[in-house]
């Protein structure tokens, strides 16, 4: 069926602050076995979807802080429903708005457009998320995962034409795919690969490659060449400023390559940098496509669709993060292409390409059916354990695509995936493939922590195959023993990711007690049968058990160096009774932590702490031991006993003593992290923690905050957005201590002031820890006396 456009309806649903009724439904959702199509967004608050739209974006973006616990998982879910009645309202007494069912194929959101400036929230609505979520809240829970349903999203342009259809002989197909690797990016990502997957699956059509072209000279080839398909990879602009800033280069390197890029444009409302959607490209001044000289082009989602403007493609695929939303809808509505495909936010490269080699396969058995092959290369990734929770490939069209599923049954074969074969006999190189890589350092706390020894552990089959019974290895030598993992397993196309499950044994006294830097190896086999598929060592270091390794991979390892059972934390707290007692005015006050029964109770608690260390311990300032690993991104820090006794710590050992001081009385502590620097912080309340981990605060004030840095997230319980944490210390729910003063005999109001200046260069925010939230994902203290 097509969904429907224009029809006058007066909605049930009416609000103060609403629009007068209009003509056209802001949105409509149709799918395949419906009898009608949905129309919604009539008399709906406008200002309640502006705050909705942004909020979904980052709490998705932010997934790992809620997807592991089920009951903030049921939350989201909730929430969903809630967004779905908004705009769906019930009708005559049913117990809710229609939905799609088991038999659906495909559903389809139809969204008006007019300019980008408006309707953008329904736009930017992460749909593909919300709605499944709304679907299986109405199914028993038992059978939810069996409920996902493909989105295809249309923009209604109110008859404006667009690119004609691909042809249905593939041989009279032009595709030019566009390999942007501009300046230091061609140092991080190889486009090869990417190419020889299209060629591969495109076969009889004419198929082009332009690597890192500037913006004009993209726009030209366009227009000569007047390709159907256009395929762009590379980096978004927010990747490529991930990319740069990235802990993973020198000092001197970091110089070079942030001079690459233009210079972000300053948020005016404060708390980040304004960074908007966009293709990183090789700059128009540039001499050189790499090199120290080159220079990196960050071009706008607003000047994208002008590299249509001569030629309009039938499809438009962008293989960057941070795409699906503004980059590939404008390229349909103002850049006139067919249909254009993106991702909602970041998605696992290797993913990335598995969706496209499904698809482009779907696109040629299909001849052309763009919505059969986006089902069945959403089906490929779906069988796949754990793949796309929460990240959306978006498919935006100019025409409806629903009427390519009018004579498709549920179980045909353009639908389906390409099936896996079982393999028996040898295998050739060819066959397969192993990315294997190895951190520069690793020690006992990232093994304790579950920070596997190998930062990718992958093995590919470039086949559709299936290996039974495949063996593995892994050695890590050390002084006494070698530490040793092996497990059997089976090995399916496309490829098995095994890095979270590689872990060894940790009773090796040197593992728990390296006192300094030692060179070892680790050693790597895997058979197959008799065949052995790789047998290879790999340089490392292990590293002091005290050392902590500061990369963006490692950050959650800091809190399994928060020691709430060391013997001085434990003596600090008695020592800070009598000051508890005086700043409370009660004989009988003590550290009950939360069960005070307000903030301001549990502020005198942190006061009194505070107090104790300046009036009871006089400490000084040191820099941290010497770590002797440049390269390994890390330093040795201090526990409490070492600082109280010693009389001195760095600012980290000074933030881990406070936050061990507040977790033993239970007051959540908090770490914030900047690139040079550390503090730490306390909630306030119970409730106000329960809002930052459900996100409901950052509903309330999506409107205005900008949700950057856009980029993955590592850890539940990180927050990489300044912008939030602020909101929360603006709320009154959340303090923050500068511990240096401790060395200065400051005071605990100037601690507090001192705290909240330190966030306000959102450049030298990196992220903060919360706590509890890591105690809940098991990161605990080290089982380790450094004393």
């Amino acid at each position: 069926m097509v969904t429907a456009r224009k029809q006058k309806k007066q909605s049930p649903l009416t609000s103060a602050g609403s629009a007068a009724p209009v003509d056209e439904p802001a949105i409509t959702v149709g799918w395949t076995n419906a009898e009608k199509a949905l129309q919604g967004g009539f008399e709906v608050d406008d200002s309640a979807i502006e705050r909705q739209a942004p909020w979904w974006n980052y709490a998705l973006l932010n997934r790992d802080r809620w997807r592991g616990t089920q009951v903030l998982n049921v939350a989201q879910q909730t929430r969903a429903v809630e967004v779905w009645e908004q705009l769906f309202p019930r009708n005559r007494g049913a117990k809710s708005a229609a939905m799609p069912d088991m038999d659906t194929l495909a559903t389809e959101v139809s969204i008006r457009y007019e300019s980008e400036g408006k309707d953008w929230q329904y736009r930017v609505m992460p749909w593909e998320f919300v709605i499944n979520s709304a679907i299986r809240a109405h199914q028993p829970y038992e059978l939810s995962d069996l409920y996902r349903v493909p989105v295809i999203r249309r923009l209604d342009v109110g008859g404006k034409p667009s690119a004609p259809e691909l042809p249905r002989d593939v041989s009279k197909w032009r595709v030019l795919v566009v390999l942007s690797a501009p300046g230091f990016i061609s140092r991080k990502y190889t486009l090869q690969s990417e190419l020889k997957a299209i060629e591969e699956r495109l076969k009889g059509a004419k198929v082009e490659s332009l690597w890192t072209p500037t913006e004009a000279a993209l726009e030209e080839r366009i227009a000569e060449f007047k390709p159907h398909i256009v395929h762009l990879a590379g980096c978004d602009t927010h990747q490529a400023r991930a990319m740069a800033e990235s802990d993973e280069w020198t000092v001197k390197e970091s110089e070079v390559i942030l001079r690459q890029l233009e210079d972000p444009v300053p948020d005016g409302a404060g708390g980040g940098t304004k960074e908007v959607d966009g293709y990183a490209m090789l700059h128009k001044g540039s001499a050189l496509m790499h090199g120290t000289s080159a220079r990196i082009d960050c071009v706008s989602y607003m000047k994208l669709p002008g590299l249509f403007k001569r030629h309009k493609p039938a499809l438009v695929c962008w293989n960057l993060y941070n795409s699906g939303n503004r980059i590939a809808a404008l390229a349909v509505a103002e850049g006139g292409a067919g249909a254009s495909i993106g991702f909602q936010d970041f998605i696992d490269d290797e993913l990335a390409e598995e969706y496209f080699k499904e698809f482009y396969k779907g696109l040629v058995f299909s001849r052309g059916s763009l919505a059969v092959a986006h089902v069945r290369a959403l089906k490929g990734l779906w069988r796949l354990p754990g793949s796309l929770r929460g990240a959306g490939i978006v498919l935006w069209t100019h025409e409806s695509r629903l009427e390519e599923f009018e004579n498709v049954r549920p179980d045909a074969e353009e639908l389906q995936p390409t099936p896996n074969e079982e393999h028996s006999g040898q295998l050739t190189a060819e066959q397969y493939q192993t990315f294997i890589k190895v951190p520069p350092g690793l020690n006992y706390a990232q093994l304790h922590q579950k920070q596997y020894p190998f930062e990718s552990f992958r093995i590919f089959m470039n086949e559709p195959l299936i290996l039974r019974d495949v063996n593995l290895e892994v050695r890590l030598n050390g002084e006494d023993r070698e530490l040793v993992f092996r497990k059997q397993f089976d090995l399916k196309a496309p490829f098995v990711d095994l890095r979270n499950e590689i872990e060894f044994p940790l009773t090796s006294p040197l593992a728990r007690s390296c006192g300094e830097s030692v060179v070892t190896t680790l050693y790597v086999k895997l058979s197959y049968g008799s065949q052995v598929l790789l047998s290879e060592t790999y340089p490392t270091r292990l590293l002091p058990a005290d050392q902590w390794r500061f990369s963006a991979q490692s950050a959650h390892t800091l809190a399994s160096f928060i020691f709430p059972r060391d013997t001085e934390i434990e003596a600090l707290v008695l020592k800070a009774q009598k000051y508890v007692r005086v700043l409370r005015d009660d004989a009988t006050a003590g550290f009950e932590g939360y069960q005070a029964g307000s903030p301001a109770a549990v502020d005198l608690q942190v006061r009194a702490l505070w107090s104790t260390l300046v009036h009871e311990y006089r400490l000084g300032y040191i820099n941290p031991p010497p770590a002797y690993s440049r390269d390994t991104d890390s330093q040795r820090l201090r526990t409490p006993t070492m600082v109280l006794k010693g009389g001195w710590g760095t600012c980290i050992d000074l933030a881990l003593l406070l936050a061990a001081a507040l977790e033993l009385v239970d007051i959540q502590p908090v770490i914030m992290v900047l690139k040079t620097h550390a503090f730490v912080g306390y909630w306030r309340s119970m409730e106000g923690r329960d809002r930052f981990l459900q996100m409901t605060d950052s509903a309330d004030a999506g409107k205005t905050w900008t949700f950057l840095p856009r980029r993955p997230i590592y850890g539940m319980f990180l927050s990489t957005s300044l912008r939030e944490i602020q909101h929360y210390i603006d709320t009154g729910e959340l303090v923050t201590l500068e511990a240096t003063l401790l060395t200065m005999m400051g005071g605990f109001d100037e601690a507090i002031a001192h705290g909240k200046d330190n966030l306000s260069d959102p450049r030298d925010f990196d992220y903060m820890i919360d706590l509890m939230s890591a105690r809940t994902a098991q990161i605990t203290p080290l089982p380790l006396n450094f004393a």
